[in-house]
């Protein structure tokens, strides 16, 4: 598995090819009907950030990753994938528990947040085993077309990391 820097065809070629959910995700948080025009938004919005990554192998883009800042000490994730997610879920795992949550931490990072939609178990079990713990029950009418969807987040130590790092 490589990770690196998301370029504008990355995340537009695994955001035209996500898993079915992924998509119903995506589709039910933004104003677009269709994985071009969901797409197409992404790029926009993301490529110009260092902080979104692609994990690939051999055979291409596999998983688009990223934390935004949306407030003092606290990150979004960003996080979608194609079907072949799971040739690189363990190394991708590793990868974010072993080098990713540090260096957020080390920078001052002590809360990231993620929502989910509600029917989406697979990533619910994913997202407990990088650490995120469920803080609401299903947010009712939280997706455009009424989808319910679960709010997680990961606590991170900054103030330790950061004096580790001294």
């Amino acid at each position: 598995m490589n990770v690196d820097f998301a370029t504008n065809d990355q995340i537009r070629y695994v955001a035209q090819n996500m898993r079915q959910r992924d998509f119903e995700e995506f589709r039910a948080i933004s104003h677009f009907d269709t994985r071009q025009q969901i797409a197409e938004a992404l790029v926009v919005k993301y490529a110009p950030l260092r902080s979104v990554l692609c994990a690939s192998d051999d055979q291409g883009p596999i998983a688009i990753g990223g934390i935004v800042g949306i407030r003092p000490g606290t990150s979004g994730g960003l996080f979608y994938a194609t079907d072949r997610f799971p040739a690189v879920i363990l190394p991708a795992t590793r990868w974010i528990r072993r080098y990713m949550f540090p260096q957020l931490a080390r920078e001052g990072t002590h809360r990231i947040e993620v929502i989910s939609l509600a029917a989406y178990p697979e990533m619910h079990r994913w997202l407990r085993t990088l650490g995120f713990e469920a803080e609401t029950g299903p947010m009712k009418n939280f997706g455009r077309d009424g989808e319910p969807f679960i709010q997680f987040a990961r606590i991170l130590d900054a103030r330790k990391a950061r004096a580790g790092a001294r």
